[in-house]
């Protein structure tokens, strides 16, 4: 009897030993404060977003399909911690909401997150040793104007430090992919082909300058211009109509010499059939005439399409001018 009793008595000791080595573990439980993973856009700041802009032309789309995002700690971490990630097309209705846009869901066939994890931010760090790789697997399929957002967040977190939180805030990062559509090749080489002839044109402009009408950019003189008003806020555009639908490869445009900084630096065109419904084909940047230059020798400016157009209105809408608030030019010719 006496030896079963200690037996016992031996058997609780045990038991008891093992409940305060227990305890004593779980008063050691790493549980740091304030300690927060997130993700961010960009690496240099805190921002919810970050841009992946393609430009569509008729021959191609260009643009990077890779996107690298990061894991960040609010501070350099006691243990490592664990993170997986994933698409969370569920919040774009409330990013919309939100910023007040229109942007479609990525389609789930138009991307893939190469990894979903786990990625590391090893003990001593404070950002994942790993980016997460984006890729977009269709740009062609994503030719939306209103463009398209993919959200990606923290789906779980895990470590020997459970004081480890998740952002509320930071959680997700919105790629936001845009389209662009872009039918004007990247250069302002006129070309030396015989331009159409201009019988039965005629063209309207935005605004004008007294002694510098319209007409002028159809008198054939290189020594006559048009020139808007002097207003920094007005529109400036010219509207060319070629009198019916005429298929061109580009235009040729003779700068404003009567004064140099008066040209255009940047300008969108479109295209029409009926002056109503027009249709974008992109933006041309350029220069002012080179120095050196004059109407009688001109820096002639090209206009060139990647494929040709048919239309029969053109409009050219000046967005940027070499300096002053005025804008114009001499001669609009187009190519076939």
């Amino acid at each position: 009897m006496k030896k079963r009793f200690n037996q016992y008595k031996n058997t609780g000791l045990s038991a008891l030993l093992a409940l305060i080595l227990f305890s004593a573990c779980k008063k050691e439980e790493l549980r740091s404060k304030e300690l927060v993973v997130y993700m961010q856009g960009d690496k240099s700041s805190l921002t919810k977003s970050t841009l992946m802009p393609f430009v569509h032309t008729p021959l191609s789309v260009e643009g990077n399909t890779t996107k690298e995002l990061y894991i960040y700690a609010t501070r350099e971490v006691a243990a490592d911690i664990m993170i997986n990630v994933g698409a969370d097309l569920s919040a774009v209705d409330a990013y919309n909401a939100q910023n007040g846009t229109k942007f479609l869901p990525m389609p789930a066939t138009a991307f893939r997150i190469v990894s979903s994890g786990p990625y590391t931010i090893p003990a001593g760090a404070t950002r994942s040793t790993s980016p997460i790789q984006i890729e977009i697997t269709d740009a062609a399929a994503l030719n939306d104007p209103k463009g398209y957002i993919l959200p990606v967040g923290i789906t779980k977190v895990e470590s020997k430090d459970k004081g480890v939180q998740t952002s509320t805030t930071h959680r997700l990062v919105f790629v936001n992919v845009t389209y662009e559509f872009n039918n004007i090749q990247r250069n302002q080489t006129a070309s030396a082909s015989t331009p159409l002839a201009r019988t039965g044109w005629s063209v309207t402009v935005s605004n004008t300058t007294s002694g510098a009408p319209a007409t002028n950019l159809l008198d054939g003189s290189n020594s006559t211009v048009w020139r808007s008003s002097n207003s920094s806020t007005a529109a400036k555009w010219v509207i060319v109509n070629m009198g019916s639908a005429q298929t061109v490869n580009g235009f040729v445009i003779s700068p404003n010499y009567t004064s140099t900084s008066e040209n255009a630096t940047s300008m969108l065109i479109a295209t029409s059939n009926d002056n109503v419904t027009w249709t974008e084909q992109g933006r041309w940047t350029g220069t002012g005439p080179a120095t050196g230059t004059s109407a009688a020798a001109p820096d002639f400016k090209g206009v060139n399409f990647i494929s040709p157009i048919t239309a029969q209105y053109v409009r050219f809408t000046i967005t940027a001018q070499t300096s002053t608030s005025r804008v114009g030019m001499a001669e609009i010719n187009a190519i076939p």
